[in-house]
């Protein structure tokens, strides 16, 4: 299947994961370690990216790998199935092995050798319908412990979103699954979530599940002497020639926002395409930028009209924007503040440190500016 000259829209193959070398190799080496980690931040930052190139390096190390998203599943019942599926996975090399077990024929079909791959894991013909949601979903939790302690393996696993497990399964879960986890050995553990503050508090919340039971790691940005090479590569793999500041330009404009840039980048090569040149221009690089904030705008225009909702958020935004003080005379001090708050949990700004803010998005920054004065 033929793939964009820049990927856009998901997670992104291990040749385009910019500037995160360092990062990479460091959590590969502690969860070889045995130690968990936490790894919190905004959607479309690349998390789920990175998480899976470490899952494929653990994996060429012979650890067994799981992964799974709270994003997908649509209740209890539906996440333990799919936790022990990617659990068995790493036996059986089958994606879905409990739709075998339910059908017998298959299973049986399948001769001695499937059989001899799970039968020391007490798991017989027609398993989920014999147990209940809350069984089904202990034997999932436990089922990590379990195989790395019959195979002698280190079992890592990921779970992506891991803040909405509440919603999919029940307010107790996190309880449930720390009993679990804290008493295996051979398992780590690699928490994600788009939700920073909830993330945070589930971890470093002495009242919480989960306190200090990982590392917690910021995941760092990439810098503009990361992203220029890998642009100007690209653009060479298409025989496109382009200048160091022309480059430059392109991470400026998207402040180097992961999935920002790499739109920017598609939008600016679908310009070259269309105008027939083979050099890159600062004019490429303005039209590009046009285009790309034209398919963005219904998005960027969602996220205010929902802000909008909210008093003093949308005056707080634009202050932000313009870099100015958002503290002023006759407006509470408390008004700002929980404004503020709700732009940090909404994701739209982050705090970097006592009383100053950045943008997540700074495209997003430059929209306010150019639209709403």
């Amino acid at each position: 299947m033929t793939r964009g000259l820049f990927p856009v829209g998901g997670p992104v193959a291990k040749e385009d994961l910019v500037g995160r070398e360092d990062f990479i190799v460091s959590l590969v080496n502690r969860l070889l370690e045995g130690q968990s980690v936490m790894l919190a931040g905004p959607r479309r930052i690349g998390k789920t990216s990175l998480a899976h190139e470490v899952l494929r390096r653990l994996k060429e190390k012979g650890a067994y790998t799981t992964a799974v998203d709270f994003f997908r599943f649509s209740g209890k019942r539906d996440f333990a199935v799919s936790l022990i599926d990617a659990c068995l996975e790493n036996r059986t090399g089958i994606n879905k092995t409990l739709n075998i077990l339910r059908d017998r024929a298959k299973a049986l079909a399948g001769g001695a050798k499937f059989a001899i791959k799970l039968r020391d894991l007490e798991i017989s013909f027609g398993f989920p319908e014999k147990k209940s949601d809350d069984e089904l979903l202990d034997y999932a939790l436990r089922l990590p412990g379990i195989l790395a302690g019959r195979d002698d393996k280190l079992m890592v696993v990921m779970f992506d979103e891991f803040q909405d497990a509440p919603r999919v399964t029940d307010a107790e879960i996190f309880k449930r699954m720390r009993a679990h986890f804290q008493v295996q050995k051979g398992a780590a553990y690699l928490f994600l979530g788009s939700k920073e503050g909830m993330m945070q508090t589930l971890f470093s919340g002495r009242k919480e599940a989960f306190y200090r039971f990982a590392a917690m790691l910021p995941i760092p940005g990439i810098a503009e002497d990361d992203w220029v090479p890998y642009i100007t590569q690209k653009f060479a793999s298409r025989n496109i020639l382009v200048d160091d500041n022309v480059v430059k330009e392109i991470v400026h404009l998207s402040g180097g926002h992961p999935q920002d840039t790499m739109f920017l980048c598609s939008e600016v090569y679908y310009t070259l395409l269309e105008t027939g040149d083979n050099t890159l221009t600062h004019h490429h690089v303005r039209l590009g930028y046009n285009r790309a904030v034209l398919a963005l705008a219904p998005i960027f225009d969602e996220v205010l009209d929902d802000l909008s909702a909210r008093s003093q958020v949308r005056r707080v935004l634009h202050q932000l924007a313009l870099g100015k003080n958002v503290y002023q005379e006759g407006i509470h001090p408390n008004k700002v503040k929980r404004a503020i708050d709700h732009l940090i949990n909404r994701a739209v700004i982050k705090k970097t440190a006592r009383g100053s803010y950045v943008f997540v998005e700074p495209m997003f920054q430059r929209y306010i500016l150019q639209h709403f004065q």
